[in-house]
């Protein structure tokens, strides 16, 4: 009786068991992957939407097709759906581009592909017809052309011809005739010999201006300011925006919440941009530390009486209108009455006033004293300035110093012998002499042979060291500047290292920035002046130095240059880009043996 109910048992379940097979095929059939197209024939200068749809599936890994004969106006858009119906849930994911077609024709658009449940599908393909319309617009280059008169961006510096370090300010201005509704950068100049830092407060009012005799309305759409690290003639590339031109005034009339204007998109592409920079005269001043532009110089002292025993702190504020983040703190010129030890920056920072970049830079020295007497102490800054185009010494008020005799408090030295020292005062004086003869005779002893054989020692060790020295004046300067480039990037990185434990961003970067510049520039037999991306690269190659090394050592300095600009606190990236610096540093150098 047992055994049968068992069997009926298992009999009455097993259609329930076939259902839900059933079930999991079906739901496994309904995956789908399909693309539709909101038109199949579309006239030229009008768009389109292309459209792909997921069903019942996790999707993974989008790849669209190549819409080479159409231009992206936008996209992909991605919109998710979930319905449940009869306890049954469905889900549909989609991706949409809007396109305009490039010319008259008959195209068609291929599969797109995506990973359903770990699984690749494909899409069906797509025919779409353009025709010619009309109107006056046949082509997509008539209809940019007829927009291009009305609406247009031009890259306007304040100057095209600089010294390097001088302050360019860049402006992307725009000239309309048209309604703008939006505007967004596409592509920029990546401002190759550039230190650039984009500027926040300037006048982005509409004017209206006349230009060969036709009005038009504009606007600053950015402002960067431009720093260039080397000379020569330099080429920005074209920017590439994409505006939205409003082409229902009606609509544009009642915007609100639920009424947007209708717009129609187009691509502005500026012109390329040539910049002249300039070197700066030969024989600077020994004072000169890379300022260039317009500066102003201050100094304070924090006491004018002291004793030999006590420091003075002597800091000077540096403000003008270059990349004081370049300049390298200047030397505090005294002399030898005082002991200065190195500068430390205060503060740092950059702000802009009347449409320009300036920066302010405190740095504070520690003197020390050495002897009493009355001293005065007058910091020098010299800059070269742009406007005069010489090089310019600023001299802040004198500061005297009265300095009267410390404590001179001298550290005693600690007996170097084991005997007692007596409890006495004073010891017994002993009344008898007992005087013996020496048994030893001084000639032919040891102290003896010893005082006759150093005159020669001596008279040799000068023979030696003078053809050493002589040696080294024989030695070819290039050959010498490379031996000593290793030891200079390894002093440097020593710095570094301490300004990474100490997690100081700025000082960190400019070391590293400056061993490996220094690096090259004597490895390589480079004069800074002519340091550029290009003249690395063709040294390095000639050497057969390895391309991972060469792209390696470039990414540190653009890294460098890009945390010097942004100020990067990121402890992590800053060991990564120590780390990468010895790496590259030791591989090149055993490329080189």
């Amino acid at each position: 009786m047992q055994k049968y109910s068992i069997i009926q048992y298992s009999r009455s379940i097993l259609p329930f068991f076939f259902l839900l097979v059933i079930i999991a095929s079906v739901g496994a059939q309904n995956i789908s992957f399909q693309a539709s197209s909101d038109a199949r024939q579309v006239v030229i200068g009008n768009t389109f939407t292309v459209s792909y749809t997921l069903k019942n599936a996790d999707p993974s890994d989008f790849t669209p097709p190549n819409f080479k004969n159409f231009q992206i106006l936008s996209g992909p858009s991605q919109s998710t759906s979930v319905s449940i119906i009869n306890g049954r849930k469905s889900q549909e994911i989609g991706y949409s581009y809007v396109l305009q077609p490039k010319s008259i024709g008959k195209y068609r658009i291929n599969p797109a592909s995506i990973l359903a449940n770990g699984k690749k599908v494909q899409s069906n393909a797509i025919q779409v017809e353009v025709l010619k319309g009309k109107g006056n617009a046949t082509t997509q280059a008539q209809i940019d052309q007829e927009i291009g008169k009305n609406v247009f961006v031009k890259l306007i510096p304040n100057t095209s011809e600089a010294r390097i370090g001088q302050q360019i300010v860049l402006d992307y201005k725009l000239f309309t005739k048209l309604d703008i509704n939006q505007y967004n950068f596409v592509s920029e100049p990546e401002y190759p010999g550039f230190y650039a830092q984009e500027m926040r407060q300037f006048n982005n009012r509409p004017v209206q201006e006349v230009i060969d005799g036709e009005q038009y309305t504009t606007a600053i759409l950015k402002r960067v300011a431009l720093f260039p690290q080397q000379a020569g003639v330099v080429t920005l590339d074209p920017a590439l925006l994409r505006v939205q031109i409003v082409v229902d005034k009606t609509q544009a009339q009642r915007r609100s919440f639920f009424f947007r204007p209708k717009t129609r998109p187009h691509n502005l592409r500026t012109e390329s941009l040539q910049l002249n920079v300039l070197p700066l005269p030969d024989n600077p001043p020994a004072t000169f530390t890379g300022a260039v532009g317009k500066y102003q110089l201050s100094s304070l002292v924090d006491r004018n009486r002291l004793t030999t025993d006590d420091a003075v702190a002597v800091r000077m504020t540096i403000q003008g209108n270059g990349d004081v983040k370049q300049i390298q703190s200047p030397a505090l010129i005294l002399n030898d009455s005082f002991e200065v030890y190195d500068p430390k920056i205060i503060e740092e920072i950059t702000y802009e006033s009347q449409q320009t970049l300036y920066g302010k830079k405190e740095i504070e020295y520690l003197v020390l004293p050495k002897y009493p007497g009355r001293f005065t102490i007058q910091p020098e800054f010299t800059y070269f300035d742009t406007d005069s185009l010489r090089y310019v010494t600023l001299r802040p008020q004198r500061h005297a110093l009265i300095v009267l005799k410390g404590s001179n408090k001298t550290t005693t030295i600690a007996p170097t012998t084991t005997q007692d020292i007596p409890t006495e005062d004073i010891r017994f004086i002993q009344l008898t002499t007992n005087l013996q003869k020496n048994k030893t005779a001084f000639f032919g002893s040891i102290p003896f042979w010893i005082l006759l054989i150093l005159p020669f020692f001596a008279l040799g060790g000068t023979v030696v060291y003078k053809r050493i020295q002589d040696a080294k004046l024989n030695i070819d300067p290039v050959l010498a500047k490379r031996n000593r480039a290793k030891k200079l990037v390894e002093k440097r990185l020593v710095n570094a290292k301490k300004y990474l434990g100490e997690n100081k961003s700025h000082p960190f970067y400019d070391e590293i920035s400056r061993a490996m510049l220094g690096y090259v520039c004597d490895k390589l037999n480079i004069q800074t002046a002519d340091l550029t991306k290009d003249n690395v690269q063709e040294k390095l190659r000639s050497l057969d130095v390895k391309e991972e090394n060469i792209n390696q050592f470039l990414e540190i300095i653009k890294n460098c240059e890009i945390a010097l600009f942004a100020g990067m606190d990121n402890s992590a990236a800053m060991q990564a880009t120590y780390d990468n610096t010895l790496d590259v540093v030791t591989n090149i150098e055993a490329n080189l043996m």
